[in-house]
């Protein structure tokens, strides 16, 4: 069967959804999503599988079968849903846009210390629900950030990251000249962001993260040592009481300093690491990862 990641990643599909977020009402977009979810259960394509392997080693060896599928029924309700509140909100203006996602005022304040910080800060975030829609409101409260994208990006996540821009955000898949492009705006005090939980490159050595080693990035951490920039997790999730998306920024980490870099990269990619976890077993079901975090794992 094709990978389920390709088809919903493609230009078509993506054109699709922006069709089906103009014109779909609001309810049924939400049955479909569910109906969408269920079809994905019952077949159990390659995508199913990563996602099933990733809950279960979030949910450690307690988890029962049936919890394990009823997590994942949802993390792809809770995807297709993200895609179709993200593709109708991108037909409102920008602040009706941003009123879609609810900005507690604790985060309102973290942001403003973000901004203009010596060494400028660096904004890692967990693929937690609609982050997509989720970031275009929290970086409506920065006058200017670059988020980092994967390298090389598909036809179809070109048009979702076109679909990103706005004034004073610089989308950046990630190569040699983006990384130069935010040193020089940490140095200047602004901010970064970037996803902290997605392996992207073989070459990243692989670190514990729910206590199994996996190749997430650490590049963030090295750039972060290189400016003495601050650290900031942040993350969206929809809320069980609202049933509205919420952005929530924790305030910013300064970097642990020993005067050895292969040393302070470690202890603070430690430091992040484990604060992505607290938030991703809080929300797993809500983590779309659709990408082998612990490749091992699907070998059983």
């Amino acid at each position: 069967m094709t990978d389920l990641r390709h088809i919903v990643s493609g230009p078509r599909a993506v054109r699709l959804g922006m069709f089906l977020g103009g014109h779909v009402p609001e309810g049924m977009g939400r049955r479909l999503s569910r109906w969408g979810a269920g079809l994905v259960c019952r077949l159990r394509p390659a995508v199913y599988r990563i996602v099933h392997a990733n809950l279960q080693q979030v949910l450690g060896p307690g988890a029962s079968r049936e919890e394990l599928e009823q997590k994942a029924r949802q993390v792809f309700y809770y995807a297709l849903r993200g895609y179709f509140d993200l593709f109708r909100a991108l037909h409102l203006p920008v602040e009706q846009l941003a009123a879609q996602v609810d900005l507690p005022g604790e985060t309102r304040l973290a942001a403003r210390t973000l901004w203009n910080r010596e060494g400028g800060a660096i904004v890692v975030f967990p693929h937690l629900s609609n982050f997509d829609l989720g970031g275009h409101a929290f970086l409506s409260l920065l006058p200017e950030t670059q988020l980092f994208t994967l390298p090389d990006p598909s036809p179809g996540f070109q048009m979702i990251n076109e679909s990103r821009n706005r004034e004073g955000v610089a989308i950046t898949p990630l190569s040699s000249a983006a990384l130069r492009q935010a040193i020089r705006l940490l140095r200047r005090g602004g901010v970064v962001a970037v996803a902290g939980d997605r392996p992207v490159s073989d070459l990243d050595e692989p670190v514990p993260f729910f206590g199994r080693p996996a190749p997430v990035p650490s590049g963030h951490v090295r750039l972060a040592v290189k400016t003495g920039a601050a650290v900031a997790i942040a993350y969206c999730i929809l809320s069980p009481e609202t049933n509205r998306y919420t952005m929530y920024l924790e305030p910013a980490m300064d970097l642990i300093r020993t005067g050895n870099q292969d040393e302070e990269v470690a202890l603070n990619l430690r430091r992040i690491l484990d604060a992505l976890e607290r938030v991703i077993s809080r929300w797993a079901e809500q983590w779309l990862m659709f990408v082998p975090v612990w490749p091992e794992l699907m070998q059983g």
